[in-house]
């Protein structure tokens, strides 16, 4: 569940995590997973086997990138205090951090993820993940400050980009459909 908010945090941006409530977190789980089961085409064995093997995945990215995130905190809010060999840990900390990502998404998307499914819906992941992070923000940026429906083209939070359509299509240049890394998720 911290994973879940946090992901979510992440896709958002702002806010506190003690601030989601339980419906929120439900309602968010549910659609990203009607989401990804739709684009995957995910039949029942499919999605049985990849939902909790997903799941663990997340939950141990979060937890990398909440480290990660804490670190360049600390280093940054003390970046005149710091001595020249906690400025070299805290470098090969980030260093390792972001290896052991790098890590987790080969044994997951080159290992465990084609054991619950083939590789071409394997592959096809990175760009649902990708359209589903651009399909948050962009609800995100139409409910704006002011709330859906309140801003008017040209409004400086409107970038030329609505919500899409539907899940996963929305406007060019909203990411490439090549393939794009999960750590951008």
């Amino acid at each position: 569940m911290l994973s879940v908010i946090a992901f979510a945090l992440l896709m958002c941006g702002t806010g506190d995590a003690l601030a989601q409530t339980e419906e929120q977190i439900n309602r968010f789980n549910q659609e990203r997973n009607t989401y990804f089961t739709e684009k995957l085409e995910l039949t029942t064995a499919e999605a049985e086997a990849f939902w909790p093997l997903y799941n663990d995945f997340l939950n141990r990215k979060m937890k990398i990138m909440e480290d990660e995130k804490n670190t360049f905190r600390y280093s940054n809010q003390n970046a005149g205090n710091l001595p020249d060999k906690e400025i070299t840990e805290t470098l090969d900390k980030i260093s390792r951090l972001r290896s052991e990502l790098c890590q987790l998404e080969q044994e997951y998307y080159h290992e465990k993820f084609q054991k619950a499914l083939p590789p071409k819906k394997v592959l096809k992941l990175y760009k649902v993940e990708w359209d589903f992070r651009h399909y948050l923000i962009n609800q995100i940026r139409d409910q704006g400050p002011s709330g859906p429906g309140d801003r008017k083209k040209g409004d400086p939070g409107d970038r030329g980009k609505g919500a899409p359509a539907e899940h996963g299509k929305g406007s060019p240049g909203q990411g490439p459909e090549g393939m794009v890394p999960p750590a951008m998720l």
